[in-house]
């Protein structure tokens, strides 16, 4: 249990040693692209978002953006569903899940988790095409959501 404790302390001392030789500039900085959300139709089968038809128009196009069916191929007659950057899309999705338990037990708003929802939709539509090979072991790190909260809201930029 010991090593486990010294090797999260370690795991946190080096990202903030990171974080702090980085100030000049923002290793986790990419291009806007969410206006491209507004573009997207949803299709009428598709599951309603609990927060209505803004975000269930930002889930579909998130959706569309990293989860595809590859072509049947001779060796693969029934193939299945492939995500991109997996860590980015389920800590959208895990972020998701936590803000609704959240509004459930009264701990947050229903104008504050829209506003934190659509920043995190926007930076993960964003981040689907930019070089994240970085951000994305740092992700992999990151377990709760109070920290992936953190990241996709205080870290990352999009401009």
């Amino acid at each position: 249990m010991k090593k486990y404790y010294l090797v999260v302390a370690l795991l946190f001392c080096s990202v903030l040693t990171f974080a702090q030789g980085q100030e000049e500039e923002n290793p986790f900085e990419y291009s806007d692209r969410s206006d491209a959300i507004e573009e997207v139709e949803v299709p009428g089968f598709f599951t309603k978002h609990w927060l209505g038809p803004e975000f269930t128009q930002r889930v579909y196009a998130l959706r569309q953006e990293y989860v595809y069916m590859p072509e049947k191929t001779p060796t693969n007659p029934e193939p299945s569903l492939v995500t991109e950057k997996p860590v980015i899309y389920n800590a959208v999705k895990k972020l998701d899940r936590y803000y609704k338990k959240a509004m459930k037990k009264g701990r947050m708003t229903e104008s504050d988790v829209r506003e934190k929802l659509s920043t995190i939709y926007a930076v993960g539509y964003s981040l689907r095409y930019a070089d994240t090979a970085d951000l994305e072991k740092l992700l992999w790190t990151i377990k709760k959501e109070d920290e992936l909260e953190k990241m996709f809201l205080e870290t990352i930029e999009l401009y």
